[in-house]
């Protein structure tokens, strides 16, 4: 039986942060177990790529053990999860951290954590459409009412003010009626277009 250690971090030197591969080298070293041969993955950027862990599972035999410091690391989402859960039952390894150990001696547990993550994953994709639909609809109604606000209706009132700037000039409409002449000159214009 062979024991191989995985990490999988960024390349921040702060052993107190978890994520940093400095942390997980150390934790692991002070576990006191020799291992065959490390594997590590160094994210960079928003690539999580693991071809470590790829690399890890084409050498491992059947009753090998693959250490690792949190289980998350090996996985960044829920498909990959199910797609390493089934080959840990095709392997027949196990793969320990001090959180759980997921092997296929105890059939239920790897896929009731599969299971569990799935559904909330697909609870996460339902609520992420939910708000992305209810952001499409206010943005809709906000653009309704700016319609709704920018297109006045023409009143009764408005086709008397029409009537006197079109025997008038726009200087004694102005002074009869208080409104500039700017919207005086969209008024004419508003009715103009509905004639």
């Amino acid at each position: 039986m062979a024991m191989y250690a995985y990490i999988a971090g960024t390349t921040n030197d702060d052993i107190n942060d978890k994520g940093s591969i400095a942390c997980q080298i150390d934790f692991l070293k002070q576990t006191n177990v020799d291992y065959d041969a490390y594997y590590v993955d160094t994210f960079t950027g928003v690539s999580r790529a693991r071809f470590q862990l790829q690399k890890l599972l084409m050498i491992v035999k059947p009753g090998d053990m693959i250490d690792v410091m949190d289980v998350s690391n090996l996985t960044s989402n829920t498909r990959e999860l199910c797609c390493l859960l089934n080959e840990i039952e095709d392997l027949q390894i196990t793969i320990f951290s001090d959180e759980i150990e997921l092997d296929m001696n105890d059939n239920s547990e790897p896929y009731h954590i599969a299971m569990m993550l799935c559904r909330a994953g697909r609870l996460i994709m339902k609520q992420q459409e939910f708000n992305r639909k209810r952001m499409c609809h206010l943005k809709r109604q906000i653009d309704l009412r700016r319609n709704k606000e920018n297109k006045r209706d023409i009143t009764r009132n408005d086709y008397q003010i029409y009537k006197l700037l079109m025997s008038s000039n726009y200087k004694t409409a102005q002074r009869k009626t208080g409104l500039s002449r700017s919207t005086l000159y969209r008024l004419k214009k508003r009715i103009q277009k509905r004639k």
